[in-house]
């Protein structure tokens, strides 16, 4: 996600060493992350899908839980992606929809839909956009619509390769762009060395100390292809946790109706 930040700056010797062994590789680190950025938050490069996901959150010894319907397809070049995120649990949010554009370029357009008041609200100032998604989650609206951007704002290096619960990957260390106004000092990153998917990734405060964790859980490749099923966020600042479980998910085509913020209010979802 877009926000995650990155470590200190490398020594002269430990860059030379690690531009030798990214030759070596034929992957450099940019390459990778352009990768990792090749597919959409819930972990697909295809045209568009329909996802049921189930989203828990911990704070003060207690667990609230969310259910959602996740329309989202992958904009043709020169348009944005977009999704739809209709609440299905718990009852007093049900039909609450959230609506995302995101471009190739700039900044992610944001709609929400409040069904008990009949309105769809543009989300413009930066206090709407960077409210948490779901209150004790640690994830922001802006992350949700943005995804993995995480070169918009930081510059990533190559620190070796690790296994990580069975599995290959590249270890990347991404540090703030000079100039960027950014919320972490470094973020590090274990990507799949085939697949290119985040297994884990930890993120540092301004300080440097580690603030918040994120590492996936129970990959394997479904119908639509490789993904951590599971994925666990620690917010250690806080003292709070949250779990998103994907149910399930299947590619199929979505009506453009799902995607324009006029028609939210009188959209008849399939299947609801």
């Amino acid at each position: 996600m877009r926000r995650y930040g990155k470590i200190a700056v490398w020594t002269l010797v430990l860059v030379v060493g690690l531009s030798w062994w990214t030759l070596a590789q034929g992957l450099t680190a940019d390459e990778i992350l352009d990768r990792v950025e090749e597919k959409s938050i819930m972990g697909s490069d295809i045209g568009s899908m329909i996802t049921t996901v189930k989203f828990e959150i911990t704070s003060e010894g207690e667990t609230t839980s969310y259910t959602f319907r996740v329309f989202s397809v992958r904009g043709k070049e020169g348009e944005p992606d977009k999704g739809l995120i209709v609440y299905l649990e718990p009852e007093l949010v049900s039909g609450t929809m959230f609506l995302t554009w995101t471009p190739e370029e700039g900044d992610a357009r944001m709609w929400l839909y409040m069904p008990d008041l009949g309105i769809v609200k543009e989300l413009i100032t930066e206090q709407s956009r960077e409210q948490e998604f779901i209150s004790g989650s640690g994830i922001t609206r802006e992350d949700i619509a943005e995804g993995y951007k995480y070169k918009d704002d930081y510059t990533p290096e190559l620190a070796g390769e690790e296994e990580v619960n069975g599995m290959p990957a590249y270890v990347l260390v991404c540090t703030p762009k000079e100039g960027h106004d950014v919320d972490w000092s470094k973020i590090k990153l274990w990507v799949h060395k085939e697949e290119f998917a985040v297994i884990k990734a930890e993120f540092y405060d301004l300080d440097g100390q580690l603030a918040k964790t994120m590492e996936g859980d129970d990959f394997y490749t479904d119908s639509i292809g490789f993904i951590s099923h599971v994925v666990r966020f620690r917010d250690l600042e806080e003292g709070s946790s949250s779990v998103i479980t994907i149910i399930d998910r299947e590619a199929k085509e979505i009506p453009d109706d799902y995607f324009d913020p006029e028609k939210l209010p009188t959209l008849k979802i399939e299947g609801l």
